[in-house]
């Protein structure tokens, strides 16, 4: 018996964008510039829901403010960033959903940062979870990424990765999404259903009469 149960994180498990509003975090923090993030995350976003964006150019920008932290500085941000900001990061539906499948085997799997995704996980009591690794040199953050971004194509590769190592069926386990962006996944996932989808992903689960939830 197949009893994974995946979850996107921004927009799926979360109501909101985890790396938007820690980067907002980071802004209040004093670690970078209040206009150039305005300037900078409306760019990204924009290009996000236009499906250009440029992934490797977004990370380096998240991680920008970050360079030379160690491991533990940048955990801790994290959970002070999700203990500070409860109220904006967390619905009903979060739970919900998390206590729906309390019974089966959970997977977080995001594009966001996995420093940011592990918090989230660990505030969740989820064990496994997989984000875009951000590269350490000598436990200090270089402003890169490592490895393939866990985005698109590359969320499905290493999604599968893991599905093999662990002895699970992606085919069969099911996969909470919002995003166009995880079309890859939710293609290989009989069992997709997708949260408030984007215009792009809600056509297609028409079309395929795949579930619907909105928040």
């Amino acid at each position: 018996m197949n009893d994974l149960v995946i979850f996107d994180l921004d927009d799926t498990l979360l109501p909101v964008d985890s790396e938007f509003h820690f980067t907002k975090f980071i802004v209040s923090k004093g670690m970078l510039d209040k206009d150039l993030y305005l300037k900078k995350i409306k760019a990204f976003d924009r290009d996000y829901r236009s499906g250009n964006l440029n992934f490797n150019e977004y990370m380096k920008f998240l991680l920008f403010p970050l360079i030379g932290k160690d491991k533990k500085t940048v955990d801790d941000l994290v959970i002070n960033f999700i203990e500070n900001k409860k109220e904006i990061l967390f619905d009903e539906l979060s739970y919900e959903l998390l206590n729906k499948h309390k019974n089966e085997k959970l997977l977080i799997a995001s594009g966001a940062l996995d420093f940011i995704v592990k918090g989230f996980a660990n505030f969740f009591g989820v064990k496994d979870f997989l984000g875009t690794k951000a590269e350490f040199i000598d436990n200090l953050v270089s402003g890169e990424t490592e490895d393939e971004p866990n985005f698109d194509k590359g969320k499905l590769k290493n999604v599968k990765k893991w599905c093999n190592e662990k002895g699970f069926i992606l085919e069969e386990s099911t996969f909470y999404t919002d995003s166009i962006h995880d079309l890859p996944l939710v293609e290989k996932c009989k069992n997709s259903i997708l949260v408030s989808p984007d215009d792009s992903l809600r056509e297609y689960a028409t079309k395929n009469n795949l579930k619907i939830i909105d928040r």
